[in-house]
């Protein structure tokens, strides 16, 4: 479904609501439809003056729609949320007396909306939060407003506990935020839809931050006179080199080829393996179109191709024997301590393993460049949706609206004209100062946009103009540039953000060139999916790791593929294929 249908849905939905709903709420938007609800005539006289005064209703419902409307009385709404580390030691810590229950987000809301947040229960973790929604759902003992995973989402429809809120965002929505969250077109909104009814909106994020990256020690490169690798040939060259090379003077053979963290090998971390796949045109762990259908990108026989090359590696003593029990962090360590000068994964790396190698190594310098190529064709990255929440609100919740309000002011704070992204989003003594806020929803391309501004300005010779997020970033540039001990913590940001090759600058360069490829399936998981896939995919990685090892044959991959088609893979196929077919 393209973006035009979906706001053709939006629209439509719109109109329907102002007919029939707005009249029950107690919000600016009240409507005058109740004459012509109460009579039974079927003249056309009547016919007519009832769609006149529907058509009166619709226009004074939209007249009357404020975006930043405040609340004459206080608006209670009850949330409920997660929280984790990094909001205790980068955030609050750094702001003494705020709390998650009482700051400086939650008084913007209040003083600028008359909306008053109140948190029914807080969690620590992801996990505790999704065992606790679980219990409120079964026992319907639901806050206002929830951000929820797809699946949640969708029992929350099913059992008509959440209410429509397409017509709600398209009446009180600002222009901004329409565009801010419709930048990957409506793939973020659909897990929030049934029927063609959007319930659910989404807590958008972005795509092209989650591609794998190839991640160089580019002073390595340099010592041995190497190029950048474009090829995977390439790429094995550089990798026996660094293996054989005394880089650290040490007299012994201890360097790992390439970091492989085995217990999260398709994660996007240090290690993961998503973009050595994609380089073979292999997309484990998402779903790829086929002939006009989707398939699951881990059984495919690109996948065989790269694990029998993973397995030359493993043989040839290139990955650490030790790479399946270690996860990212553990596996990162190699890198940390100079002994491990390339691996695959996100664009936040240079701000972990490598800053940290930066730290005990002031000479050494990594570097993030676009993926090579095992096939002749330049390689495609694979991405996950950047959304995986979804907001829902609670049927018996009067004022959806609020809702959106939220969401406009939220987005108007961190990149609207009249925000300030230094104070709401990320200023230097609080980073991640946005997650105090109940709604979250983000700007899908603005970490590639503070680049593509940053570098404008870089070009230009004046990064004075800089404003908003960008700004906050070139200030970070401008202190490791100086040279200062504080500037120097902050290297790794410059690898982000800085001039080619950089992460940013490699992933523009893969968008432009059409090499990113979001995962195909981005609807509700499937029944099949919910009961099986956790399974199936715990069965692909042992596959996976035994095949790498040399425990199992490279003729497994076929044996593996029969059974997960067999245990439910078909099913889920065929479940998946269906929810395109009403998406296309």
């Amino acid at each position: 479904m393209k973006k035009k249908k979906l706001l053709s849905i939006l629209l439509s939905a719109a109109l329907a609501f102002s007919l029939t709903a707005c009249g029950n709420s107690n919000n600016e938007a009240q409507t005058s439809n109740s004459a012509s609800s109460s009579t039974s005539t079927t003249t056309t006289e009547s016919k007519d003056a009832s769609a006149s005064d529907a058509d009166a209703s619709t226009d004074t419902a939209a007249a009357e729609a404020d975006p930043f409307g405040k609340y004459a009385d206080p608006l209670e709404i009850h949330f409920v949320r997660a929280t984790d580390d990094t909001i205790e030691t980068n955030v609050l810590a750094n702001l003494p007396g705020q709390t998650l229950e009482d700051n400086f987000w939650l008084d913007t809301y209040e003083d600028e909306l008359g909306i008053k947040v109140v948190y029914d229960w807080i969690v620590k973790g992801d996990d505790e939060f999704n065992q606790k929604m679980n219990v409120s759902m079964a026992s319907e003992e639901l806050p206002d407003v929830m951000c929820v995973t797809a699946t949640q989402m969708m029992q929350l429809i099913d059992a008509g506990l959440v209410q429509e809120m397409g017509p709600v965002f398209e009446q009180y929505a600002t222009d901004f935020t329409k565009e801010v969250m419709n930048q990957e077109g409506d793939s973020p909104f659909l897990a929030g839809q049934k029927d063609g009814v959007q319930y659910g909106l989404p807590v958008t994020g972005g795509s092209v931050d989650s591609v794998d990256l190839m991640w160089i020690r580019t002073d390595w490169l340099e010592k041995l006179n190497l190029e950048v690798p474009t090829t995977m040939d390439e790429v094995l060259t550089m990798v026996d080199q660094f293996v054989n090379t005394d880089f650290d003077g040490n007299g012994t053979k201890d360097t790992v080829g390439i970091g492989v963290a085995g217990t999260s090998m398709l994660g996007g971390g240090f290690g993961g393996l998503r973009g050595f796949f994609n380089a073979y045109g292999a997309y484990p762990g998402i779903w790829v179109e086929k002939d006009g259908q989707l398939a699951y990108g881990a059984i495919q026989p690109e996948c065989k191709t790269a694990l029998a090359a993973l397995h030359d590696m493993y043989e040839k003593g290139y990955i650490d024997t030790e790479f399946g029990v270690k996860d990212s962090t553990k596996a990162g360590e190699a890198a940390a301590a100079g002994k491990c000068g390339f691996t695959f994964g996100q664009q936040w790396l240079s701000l972990t393993p490598f800053q940290s190698c930066k730290d005990n190594d002031p000479d050494s310098q990594w570097s993030a460049y676009p993926l090579p190529s095992a096939t002749g064709e330049p390689a495609v990255a694979q991405a996950d949706l950047g959304t995986n929440r979804w907001i829902a609100v609670n049927k018996n919740f009067e004022h959806p609206e609020a809702v959106v309000k939220m969401i406009n002011l939220f987005i108007e704070k961190c990149w609207g004209e009249t925000g300030d992204n230094g104070k709401y989003y990320a200023p230097p003594e609080a980073e991640g100062v946005w997650k105090l806020s109940p709604i979250q929803c983000s700007m899908p391309h603005k970490n590639l946009q503070a680049y593509l501004d940053i570098e404008a300005a870089r070009q230009s010779g004046d990064t004075s103009s800089l404003t908003g997020e960008a700004k906050s970033i070139q200030d970070k540039l401008d202190s490791y540039y100086s040279g200062s001990d504080e500037g120097f913590a902050l290297w790794g940001w410059e690898r982000i953000y800085g001039p080619d090759p950089s992460s940013y600058s490699s992933i523009n360069a893969m968008s432009e060139d059409n090499r990113i490829m979001i995962n195909k399936f981005v609807g509700a998981p499937t029944e099949t999916m919910t009961e099986k896939l956790s399974t199936l995919e715990t069965m692909r990685d042992e596959v996976y790791t035994k095949i790498i090892i040399g425990e199992a044959s490279i003729d497994e991959f076929d044996t593996f593929v029969e059974d997960f088609n067999k245990l439910g893979g078909s099913d889920m196929t065929a479940e998946v294929n269906e929810w395109y077919s009403s998406v296309k």
